[in-house]
């Protein structure tokens, strides 16, 4: 089978942790990142695999939300209109963040 070889920049501490843990195990370190990093694809893949559902709700919940007239005709002042919509905003770049940083 071919291989394919990948260069990867560690800190020493880390570089010496591998290399013994490998070594109690009797494997070597390129044997033990492929197993770890197996390990952590498939976790991954599981996590998100049961976000799934939730993240298509939400994303059809967002896009009908956009399609929503707003303000919706009310007495609503402009300063309340202002108001709701900086919440909305926040809401917004919240969300969009906690996105980005589960990825």
């Amino acid at each position: 089978m071919a291989k394919t070889r990948i260069s990867i920049s560690l800190d020493p501490g880390d570089a010496e942790l591998i290399k013994k843990v490998a070594a109690e195990n009797g494997l070597d370190v390129s044997a033990f990142l492929v197993m770890a990093g197996r390990k952590e694809a498939a976790r991954l893949a599981r996590l998100a695999e049961s976000f799934a559902e939730i993240d298509t709700a939400i994303a059809a919940a967002e896009a009908e939300a956009e399609e929503l007239d707003w303000p919706p005709e009310s007495n609503l002042s402009a300063d309340e209109v202002a108001r709701i919509e900086a919440e909305i905003d926040a809401a917004r770049a919240e969300s969009a963040a906690r996105r980005r940083g589960a990825a």
